[in-house]
């Protein structure tokens, strides 16, 4: 019996560091992220506890609302240009042999590069006095080399959404690659037998072999679209005139440049739930279309 007790208790001694580790890193600062949205704090001084004084702010604050409309522009990009391309990519690629990696290899350099620096480097591509646009107007595109790509509201957020797909769609054709290469050959040769062409065995065979993969990328998407930060931040600062505002870089002014860190806090649970949320829905959609990734 004592032995028996024993092998039932054991599995749980090996999970309990890592479950400590988690309670320490994540669940801890999440509620501790919770109860300071409840308070006023510059993040140095005392807190003074004013309920949901902060949640109502948020709910008439204009930029929260411009901020949450620039993370759902970011998230319908997303979710189209950078997953189509690298699937579509993708088949191509895995229709090579001797250059396979070769190809693999380039065009996964974009999403080892860091952030700060290719940040920099587009930054300075995109500059109007002598970046692309010099080249373009050298060339004879007037129209074009007048645009202020970091500077005119109307497309900067786009501008910067350009580059951060530059970096991400590599690294989305790469796990797509090694999940069409883990789909059964049989399955193209039972289809080409019953007369099936390219694209119905990509239709047929293809696409089904991977639904796993394209749910998990849908779900890994959906929610670094509304955590994002980087690009943002290192390019435009938010910049102009509110033009590429998100949420992350709206928390991070409040927390470090405004010192209200309460506010700050209050904004990270809504950001919060707005992914629970997304996340939720994605998974419903995904059931409908039988693509879920528990299947």
């Amino acid at each position: 019996m004592k032995t028996a007790k024993k092998r039932h208790v054991v599995p749980y001694l090996f999970i309990l560091p890592a479950f400590i580790i988690h309670a320490c890193i994540v669940t801890g600062p999440a509620l501790s992220t919770l109860v300071m949205s409840l308070f006023d704090w510059n993040g140095m001084g005392n807190a003074r506890f004013i309920g949901l004084e902060n949640f109502k702010e948020i709910f008439h604050d204009p930029i929260v609302k411009l901020s949450v409309i620039h993370n759902i522009q970011w998230l319908l990009i997303f979710i189209t240009v950078p997953l189509i391309l690298g699937f579509i990519v993708a088949i191509l690629v895995s229709q090579m042999r001797r250059t396979q990696m070769f190809f693999r290899t380039i065009y996964f350099i974009p999403y080892v590069i860091s952030a700060a620096v290719a940040g920099k480097i587009w930054t300075a591509y995109m500059n109007p006095y002598y970046g692309v646009n010099s080249v373009l107007d050298k060339l004879g595109f007037d129209k074009i080399a007048d645009m202020l790509w970091l500077g005119d509201p109307d497309i900067a957020l786009f501008s910067v959404a350009f580059v951060d797909n530059w970096h991400w769609w590599g690294f989305i054709m790469v796990l797509f690659l090694g999940a069409l290469q883990q789909v059964d050959p049989t399955l193209y040769e039972a289809a080409r037998v019953d007369g099936a062409n390219r694209f119905q065995e990509l239709l047929h065979v293809s696409i089904p072999g991977i639904r796993q993969t394209i749910a998990f990328v849908l779900i890994m998407t959906i929610m670094w679209s509304f955590l994002t930060f980087d690009y943002v931040y290192i390019m435009t600062n938010g910049g102009p005139a509110n033009a590429t505002e998100i949420m992350s870089t709206y928390i991070y002014k409040n927390a470090f440049v405004k010192y209200r860190a309460g506010y700050a806090n209050a904004l990270c649970v809504i950001q919060s739930g707005i992914c629970i949320i997304l996340y939720f829905v994605q998974k419903y959609v995904s059931k409908k279309g039988g693509i879920d990734d528990d299947e």
